[in-house]
């Protein structure tokens, strides 16, 4: 009996996640295609504008997921390199800059009904990390230094 049990179990099992893996999405591939690259412009673009001496942006990472019906939420990752001058370096510093974050958006009423509309609720960005082409040595009289000027000992 806990045989015929087991395979009655098992075959529900199978047939549930084959139509659970089948079923049809929601939104197609294409309107996510469409949310990353607009996304991603509009993060390229703000960089941009905000630090004129940022070069080199690269998009690491964008990934678009479907929360519920009528929301997206968008994980990215990017770097750029960023330009820090000081009055006591000769040559300014580049810094590379990676950061992480988290856009939430919401489906809108569109005017043409074959266009879809997606607002951006929310921006958070967590994790970043600073690296340093040259680095810098804080001497102990609260001086920056580039790490080429350091005394050779």
């Amino acid at each position: 009996m806990t045989k015929i049990i087991s395979v009655i179990l098992f075959a529900f099992a199978l047939t549930w996640t084959w139509f659970a893996f089948h079923s049809k999405s929601e939104m197609g591939i294409d309107v996510h295609a469409g949310i990353q690259s607009k996304l991603a412009q509009i993060i390229e673009d703000t960089i941009k504008k905000k630090r004129e001496s940022s070069s080199d942006f690269k998009l690491i990472r964008m990934y678009t997921q479907q929360v519920d019906n009528g929301k997206v939420s968008a994980q990215f990752s990017y770097e750029y390199v960023d330009k820090l001058s000081s009055s006591d370096i000769s040559e300014a510093e580049g810094i590379k800059q990676k950061i992480s974050g988290t856009a939430i958006l919401s489906k809108t009423v569109s005017e043409d009904p074959s266009i879809q509309k997606w607002v951006i609720v929310s921006i958070k960005t967590g994790v970043d990390s600073l690296d340093f082409e040259k680095g810098l040595v804080i001497t102990s009289d609260g001086q920056e230094t580039p790490e080429s000027a350091k005394t050779k000992e």
